[in-house]
């Protein structure tokens, strides 16, 4: 639902407003009734507490909590404590007696009886001290369960999945039902996760794959999978949209206290080497972590955001080098051979009773050798002949950054909190491409190009957040102010040379009858400052629910500007000015928002219903070559709404909906044309307006002990008006754009508009189960996918509607430390519809079926193998393609407590390794196929180090968030001070 009221009469604007607010508020009341009548047979009483270790005194996390009525065959009901070592059983029925135990492996039981007499029974904190043992005993505190959903977090048993010795956490989780490692992103029920936390706390910054290589599976004692809300939405308990899928390791108990990592080296045929290592010192709250790699085999540990000016298309189906036996680093994938030498600190430690500190420092350089060939087939809609381009391109790069990430949060009292969030990256990066393009039509050349140009960019990124949270004597009652800054700069030199070559098409259709060179450079300069901040005040109006009103205020400006010189050959040096492709440009957003929001919850359930009023004055300025101005305002009304259920037996309902708005970049409304490929020219658009997006997702999971199974189930719905696409002009004869550039005949101008009528859908579905018998984990996804892509294509909208069916099934073993294996299948079938040019309707499959196994046996003996096999079918002429790649190794493990290994291993057996993939957008329908990394060996030793002690005695508790009710860490829909 949009309502943009920009052109609309104050009567009109009156009459909609009544309307809509009628509408809301019937919502309410209805949402609001079925809510009273599920709450009018609840029980209301609960019992909480909270466990900790009586030594360190810090909390047990992950410590299992039964509670039964004191009667005979009661059946009991399960928790686990958070990471603040809190539980909380709800629903319970006063003047009953219950009995309470906690069981933890290493710890001795806790178990007390007692009759709930009021509506809150309170344990306080519960001490559990360690279990002495013979070494040879096993304490057995029953089968573990794999999944369980813990309120809003689906919890992992890290001790229901088996893995080898040598496991990461990336390893372990992948055995997950519902989570996936691919091309260094991590997903979890179909989304994309943002973030991992270990113990509640920053690993790494916001890099998720790395800190799942980084950590050894063994000290995993949960994982923890959860939408986490900001810090502010935290403390309030209202949804502010700004949620990120995140993911929380919970350590045992007992690896608390040591240090553990790995180093290795290794060097190979072809002159390939690999050396690196993590080594990471954890003492209670103090935990320090370093990281280095240095290799030319395609081992990656560095993120997307550490690259700047750098463009390297997915690898396809193939892998760039690296993976299986030889163990990959990758975290944002690049293709062609990489070269990459990097280090990292991290940082975490809670200093005194009131300060939690975390921060980290990652640097890394990398150098990119790639070989690329790419088809582009156009949709037409002025032509049954259909234009195509082909390319091959070289291309090689190096970039350098240093990233640093902190966070301070300063509990003041017991009422008042303040967090610190500092980001600051440094880029520099320099590369350089040579090109030869075709285009044809019917087989005849239209034009062509050869091309080469080098490039050199530097810039820096800062950004910080400023959180101040303040908790009233009356519950529910908060203030909450945050203020944030955005700092960016970067500047670029390009050096360009091209020869171009046009055909007429009719007389000589193989003799070009004209060209033109371009020799220059462009000087380019882009910063941008955006200052923000809002004020959030929530306010009780009964027992079970709360008001919220905000209030936010966001200024942000930007400059963007390009000098072109072509060369003088009178002089011999780049001294005239190319007005046509020179520019500087200035733009401003000024965003009001204001809001209310109401906030329900009781036993089981709980609603927020929310309408935010936002005002947007954007100005913009061309001040070269030309002066033009553009100033418009947008004036919207932004309802959001949630409702979600949980039970004490694992299951959970959760629907949500909101409206929101994006503004376009001043990239994308920078009017100059940038003429990087004079065949493919790209220019801004000064009039575009901001995007208005409707979001609408329902979750329903199924999970517990008392279920044999697990099971997952997402839909998600995303509908935008003003959809920021692209409008394609392919000129059939040479053309003068309005800018004065001519656009040769088969040439290409890309230029960004606003369309209505873009659509995204999802489904996702995983469903776990272990197959005790088989000692197998059998994990089953499937899904669907739509996505209505709207564009226009010399001047004629064309809607490009992608349909695809996804399917997974991954068998893990789950028999022995000793014998880990996994197999897996993944298919994908697109169908791709067009609303112009329906010859260029197309189906496609891709299939991936992979087998991995690690085989410890005899006095230390180890064989690694990884098997994949891809399969293309249904792409361009030469990219259909079945291929398999195996991996393989062969290592003896020594020294004391098999520290040491020597490995063997071979990558690429068959020689057959590929890397290909199929691009389709509004526009056109792209095949690519990279270089990637062949055949080699490498002889690899790897040093482990495991030392692991008791923890000091400390008054030190973990880490929590602020909480004035002794609320603790609190994530999902947030329960902080603010809630209830």
């Amino acid at each position: 639902m949009q309502l943009n009221f920009q052109e609309k009469s104050g009567s009109n604007l009156r009459e909609t407003f009544i309307e809509t607010m009628n509408r809301f508020s019937y919502l309410i009341l209805l949402a609001l009734g079925l809510l009273t009548t599920s709450f009018s047979q609840a029980q209301n009483a609960q019992i909480k507490g909270t466990v900790i270790d009586s030594v360190s005194r810090s909390a047990v996390v992950g410590a299992y909590v039964a509670v039964s009525r004191n009667v005979p065959d009661a059946k009991p009901e399960y928790v686990t404590t958070d990471v603040n070592g809190q539980f909380a059983f709800t629903g319970l029925a006063k003047e009953n007696t219950y009995l309470v135990k906690v069981t933890y492996l290493s710890y001795k039981d806790f178990s007390k009886t007692i009759t709930l007499s009021t509506d809150v029974q309170d344990l306080g904190t519960i001490q559990l001290t360690e279990a002495v043992a013979n070494l040879k005993e096993v304490k057995v505190v029953g089968q573990v369960t794999a999944m369980e959903q813990k309120g809003d977090t689906t919890q992992f048993n890290a001790a229901a999945f088996k893995t080898n010795p040598d496991a990461t956490t990336e390893d372990l989780i992948q055995k997950m039902p519902g989570i996936t490692v691919a091309n260094g992103t991590v997903t979890a029920h179909g989304e994309t996760v943002n973030r991992v936390l270990v113990d509640g706390k920053p690993f790494f910054g916001d890099d998720a794959a790395l800190t799942l290589k980084s950590l050894p599976a063994e000290i995993v004692d949960k994982i923890e999978v959860f939408d986490k809300l900001s810090d502010q939405a935290q403390f309030t308990g209202f949804d502010d949209g700004n949620a990120q899928k995140t993911i929380n390791i919970v350590t045992k108990a007992d690896r608390k206290m040591g240090q553990f990592g790995k180093l290795f080296g290794g060097y190979g045929l072809d002159n390939r080497y690999q050396a690196g290592g993590n080594v990471s010192f954890f003492k209670g709250d103090q935990r320090i972590s370093v990281i280095g790699l240095s290799n030319n085999i395609n081992m990656q540990n560095f993120a997307s955001q550490d690259l700047l000016g750098v463009t390297g298309g997915g690898g396809g189906g193939g892998r760039g080098g690296g993976g299986g036996a030889s163990g990959n680093f990758l975290v944002g994938n690049q293709s062609g051979i990489t070269g990459t030498n990097s280090f990292g600190l991290n940082y975490s430690n809670k200093i005194g009773k009131k300060v939690d500190v975390s921060g980290s420092y990652f640097f890394n350089r990398t150098s990119n050798v790639n070989d690329q060939t790419t088809s582009q087939q156009y949709l037409l809609a002025e032509s049954d002949s259909n234009q195509i381009y082909n390319e091959a391109s070289r291309t090689s790069s190096t970039n350098a950054n240093h990233r640093l990430n902190m966070r301070v949060e300063y509990n003041i009292n017991p009422k008042n909190s303040l967090i610190l969030t500092p980001r600051l990256s440094f880029q520099d990066n320099s590369s350089g491409s040579m090109r030869t393009g075709l285009t044809t039509v019917a087989g005849s050349p239209v034009n062509s190009q050869d091309n080469s140009q080098t490039n050199k960019n530097a810039g820096y990124n800062f950004s910080n957040d400023l959180l101040f949270r303040h908790s009233f004597d009356k519950k529910g009652r908060t203030v909450s102010v945050n203020v944030n800054t955005q700092l960016n700069d970067r500047n670029g030199t390009r050096y360009l040379y091209s020869r171009n070559l046009y055909y007429d098409g009719f007389m000589l259709p193989d003799i070009a009858v004209r060209g033109d060179t371009i020799d220059q450079v462009s000087y380019t300069n882009s910063d941008g400052l955006t200052l923000g901040g809002n004020v959030i005040y929530t306010e009780p109006i009964s027992k079970n629910a709360q008001l919220q009103m905000n209030y936010g205020l966001t200024v942000s400006n930007s400059n963007s500007s390009r000098e072109t010189y072509n060369m003088s050959f009178d002089e011999n040096t780049y001294t005239d000015l190319d007005t046509l492709l020179t520019n500087n440009f200035d733009n401003r957003y000024t965003t009001n928002r204001a809001g209310l929001g109401y906030r329900y919850r009781k036993n089981s359930w709980s609603a927020n219903f929310g309408l935010d009023f936002q005002n947007t004055g954007l100005y913009s300025q061309q001040l070269a070559p030309t002066n033009n101005k553009v100033d418009q305002s947008f004036t919207n009304f932004l309802p959001n709404f949630m409702l979600s259920y949980r039970s004490k037996s694992g299951t959970q309902f959760r629907t949500f909906f909101r409206s929101s708005t994006s503004q376009p970049s001043i990239s994308q409304l920078q009017n100059v044309v940038d003429n990087s490929n004079p065949l493919s020219l790209t220019a801004g658009n000064p009039n575009l307006k901001q995007e208005y997006r409707n979001t609408f997702n329902i979750r329903y999971s199924l999970a517990g002990a008392e279920r044999p199974y697990s099971l997952n189930a997402m839909v998600f719905l995303t509908q935008t008006n003003n959809a920021i696409v692209n409008s394609t002009i392919i000129a059939q004869e040479p053309t003068t754009l309005p800018s004065g550039v001519v656009l040769e005949r088969g040439a290409r101008l890309t230029s960004p508009i606003n369309v209505d009528g873009s659509w995204n859908a999802r489904t996702f579905l995983a469903y776990g189960k272990p197959v005790a018998p088989l000692k197998l984990n059998v994990n089953l996804t499937t899904g669907f996918n739509y996505v209505r892509s709207p564009g226009m294509i010399n001047n004629v909208p064309n809607f490009s509607n992608t349909y695809a069916i996804s399917q997974g099934l991954v068998l893990s073993s789950n028999v022995s430390e000793k014998l880990d294996f996994t197999a897996s299948y993944s298919g994908n079938y697109n169908v791709v519809r067009n609303t112009i040019q329906p010859n260029l309707n197309n189906n496609y499959y891709t299939q991936s079926i992979t087998g991995r196994v690690n085989w410890i046996f005899g006095k230390g003996f180890v064989i690694q193998s990884d098997l994949s096999s891809q399969s293309y079918r249904g792409l361009g002429a030469g990219f259909n393609q079945n291929f398999t790649l195996w991996n393989a190794s062969v290592g003896k493990k020594f020294l004391k407590n098999n520290a040491g290994e020597l490995k063997l291993t071979v990558f690429d057996i068959l020689n057959q390794n590929n890397s290909i993939s199929r691009t389709t957008t509004e526009t056109y329908i792209q095949d690519v196929s990279n270089r990637v990394l062949t055949q080699y060996a490498m002889l690899t030793f790897t040093y482990t180090l495991k030392n692991f002690g008791k923890a000091p005695a400390s008054n030190n508790s973990r880490r929590r968030d602020f909480d004035s009710e002794g609320g603790g860490f609190r994530r999902g829909e947030g329960r902080g001070p603010g809630g209830f």
